[in-house]
């Protein structure tokens, strides 16, 4: 069986909360989920060379998943990379994603080796080497041009990630067949309309799941907790989740 290791670069939100770092996550040293303002700083703290990330996979373009996608385009502008870099992401990202990074670092996309621009199309299967994927529309920020969770299978293993979003037919969708789902949980109680918070939504996610599935909380701010939920995980900055 394939083994699973979510190493988290950062489980904060937008306000970073407590001082921590915005979300985003590594899956087996080779697939980074989500480009937060602090990517590079935190792949680094973490002792991981940014340039083995074989493919980003971005769920929406809010600036704490998004912006730090330049920093990471610099890095492998100046520091070695040769090989291809795959950016997965919702409608929008490539244009997105080209026209900030030029504008604040100037010709940091003139490079040695091959950017591959894929914007996911929900319910369209995706393979990035052993990764497999299936976007899934999810219901966030109407302002935007489309937020995503993944559906995801790497090897025999099946997971999912929510991204940001309220709580949705979506959610449970992925819920149902994950045996691990990463999930957003912006908060303990606050009622916010477009997140999911830990008394009034996440109790009903975990009951979506089978009973032996492994629920891990993102996004977080520093007063949530499991809750008491079975088999529910709190991610930490720089912490790392074998399954």
């Amino acid at each position: 069986m394939t083994d699973l290791q979510f190493t988290f670069i950062g489980s904060g939100n937008a306000f970073s909360p407590g001082g921590l770092c915005c979300n985003g996550f590594l899956v087996n040293d080779r697939f980074l989920f989500e480009a937060p303002p602090q990517a590079l700083s935190s792949l680094n703290t973490i002792g991981f060379d940014p340039n083995e990330v074989e493919a980003i996979v971005i769920s929406h373009h809010h600036g704490d998943h998004f912006l730090g996608l330049p920093f990471l385009l610099l890095h492998w502008r100046w520091k070695g990379r040769t090989k291809p870099i795959r950016i997965v992401g919702p409608k929008d990202t490539e244009r997105l994603g080209k026209e900030i990074a030029q504008s604040v670092f100037p010709g940091v996309l003139d490079v040695p080796y091959e950017i591959q621009w894929i914007e996911a199309q929900p319910g369209q299967p995706l393979r990035l080497g052993e990764l497999e994927l299936e976007a899934v529309e999810m219901e966030h920020d109407e302002a935007l041009s489309q937020a995503l969770g993944y559906r995801c299978r790497l090897g025999s293993r099946r997971w999912a990630y929510t991204g940001d979003t309220r709580l949705c037919n979506a959610v449970f969708d992925l819920a149902r067949d994950a045996e691990v789902l990463i999930c957003e949980c912006a908060s303990r109680d606050l009622r916010i309309p477009v997140h999911m918070n830990l008394v009034d939504d996440i109790p009903h996610v975990r009951a979506a799941m089978p009973a032996n599935s492994q629920l891990i909380l993102t996004h977080l701010a520093p007063d949530v907790d499991s809750g008491g939920l079975p088999n529910t995980r709190i991610a930490r900055d720089f912490e790392t989740f074998r399954l």
